[in-house]
C-alpha cells in the first residue's frame, strides 16, 4: 500500500514538473497541457501553467 502511494505521488509530481519545464518548449505538448491539464492544475496553483502560457503568447515555436 505504501509503494502505491509513493508511486502516485511521484507520478503526480512528474506530471507537474513536465508541465512546468518540458511543455513550454514542445509545441504539441504545450497545446495538450493548455487544452486538457491547465484547467485542473490552475485549481492547485496558477503558477504551474504560467510558463506554458508565457511560451504560448511569445510564440516560441514560430521561426
Amino acid at each position: 500500500m505504501r509503494n502505491l502511494l509513493v508511486l502516485l505521488i511521484v507520478l503526480g509530481a512528474g506530471f507537474v514538473l513536465v508541465g512546468m519545464y518540458v511543455a513550454p518548449n514542445q509545441p504539441q505538448l504545450r497545446d495538450w497541457y493548455l487544452a486538457n491539464a491547465c484547467q485542473s492544475l490552475d485549481k492547485v496553483s496558477p503558477q504551474i501553467c504560467a510558463p506554458i502560457r508565457r511560451a504560448d503568447t511569445n510564440g516560441s515555436d514560430k521561426t
